[in-house]
């Protein structure tokens, strides 16, 4: 063979060659998904459940009328520190005092009118049975021993009838006498004057059982504060009491407080004409440091801690995919076998990438972070996982040859 056919051989071989390395090249490239990827490390994580509500106090005391009159004397305003046992209001007791006179008159009169009553009784006794014994002795008719006899009753009832008013009139006395006691009003509690709503010269009323009366003000120890929270019923199954909280007051955005579960609510938050599909339950947060000047109703977010863990290996929310079995069988038209189906329920998982492939990998979860999963099995540290795009991650198939852009390292 020739040097000139062994030249045009080989150019023909080299020119071959890189044909082939082209296509391979342009295939690879057409075939080759552009990912993000991220080193699989340790980390702390932390569960949060978050909940808006209200600043309440622990203890207050809403302060009504005992008994129904004008308010003669009013110290207190809205904001005032009180003392327990400090005078809060004054109704005025003269109508009262008038029932007292009136009653104890009437105990005078009836009194009086009983010693004439039982002497009255007396005498018809006397009457009745000096007639019972002429008529045993046959000396006047029937009819004048009866006639005696209904005297003498009627005197009795007329005395029995008067020791009962004496009776009614004591007791409403003493009534009266212990509305007296009601007409100055103490504070139950030290606190402040949280609200008002009533003004001297004003009329209060009584209420009743199922119509209480209005409240005229409200006393709160703003000493020691609670967070009345909602939260969701799908978050509410996580909490315990002593779960500590962080709290965020409006009027305070640049301070967390700090709190610890005190009470959960066993029955849903129920409103009024209310068509909302949501169930929310309360939750009570004792606040273990202290608001500066604070108020109850003041608007509040709460970060409940339900979980930690230390230095445990994590991925991204976004990483987490989920995989139908590839044996799921079909029915004779095609469809899946619904059997099948429930018995290979779909896996969670993320994607390994080994030698510039995409491969499923099925993993256990554990606690829920903000920003990522705990992974309890299936995956190892340093790791290089897939974290998006989310429509690859949706439809990435295993295998498939990938192009990384890094991703966050941590």
């Amino acid at each position: 063979m020739s040097n000139r056919t062994k030249l045009i051989i080989s150019i023909l071989v080299v020119a071959g060659i890189s044909l082939l390395a082209y296509a391979n090249i342009k295939y690879q490239r057409k075939e080759t998904v552009s990912v993000r990827s991220q080193t699989v490390v340790r980390r702390d994580l932390v569960a949060r459940v978050s909940a808006s509500g209200k600043i309440e106090t622990t203890r207050k005391v809403d302060v009504s009328a005992s008994i129904s009159g004008k308010v003669i004397h009013l110290p207190m305003r809205e904001g005032d520190m009180v003392e327990e046992g400090t005078l809060l209001f004054r109704i005025d007791p003269t109508p009262t005092q008038t029932l007292v006179t009136q009653f104890q008159a009437g105990i005078r009169s009836a009194k009086a009118n009983i010693a004439v009553a039982e002497a009255n009784q007396k005498q018809a006794k006397i009457e009745y049975e000096r007639q019972k014994t002429l008529f045993d002795r046959n000396v006047i008719a029937e009819d004048l021993v009866q006639r005696a006899r209904s005297a003498y009753e009627v005197e009795i009832a007329r005395t029995n009838g008067t020791k009962e008013e004496i009776v009614r009139l004591e007791a409403q006395l003493k009534n009266a006498v212990h509305d007296l006691t009601k007409v100055n009003v103490h504070a139950d509690i030290s606190g402040v004057v949280t609200k008002l709503n009533i003004h001297e010269g004003e009329n209060a009323f009584v209420g009743t059982f199922n119509n209480p009366g209005t409240v005229l003000m409200t006393i709160s120890d703003l000493n020691h504060m609670e967070a009345w929270v909602e939260v969701d019923e799908t978050d509410v199954v996580n909490l315990r009491v002593g779960q500590p909280a962080e709290i965020i007051v409006d009027a305070y955005p640049d301070t967390v407080f700090h709190g610890v579960i005190d009470r959960i609510g066993n029955s849903p938050i129920t409103e009024t004409g209310s068509n909302q599909q949501a169930v929310n339950f309360e939750v009570v947060i004792l606040l273990t440091d202290t608001i500066p000047n604070v108020r109850p109703g003041l608007s509040c977010v709460a970060d409940i801690i339900t979980g930690t863990r230390r230095d445990v290996l994590s991925i991204p929310i976004q990483a987490l995919t989920v995989r139908e079995p590839e044996d799921e069988k079909k029915n004779a038209d095609g469809a899946d076998d619904p059997s099948t189906r429930r018995r290979n329920r779909a896996h969670e998982g993320i994607f390994v990438i080994e030698e510039d492939r995409a491969f499923f990998r099925h993993v256990t979860t554990g606690l829920t972070g903000e920003r990522h999963f705990e992974i309890l099995s299936g995956l190892e540290e340093n790791s290089d996982i897939i974290i998006g795009p989310f429509e690859t991650l949706r439809t990435i198939k295993d295998s498939t040859l990938v192009e990384k852009n890094e991703g966050e390292k941590r």
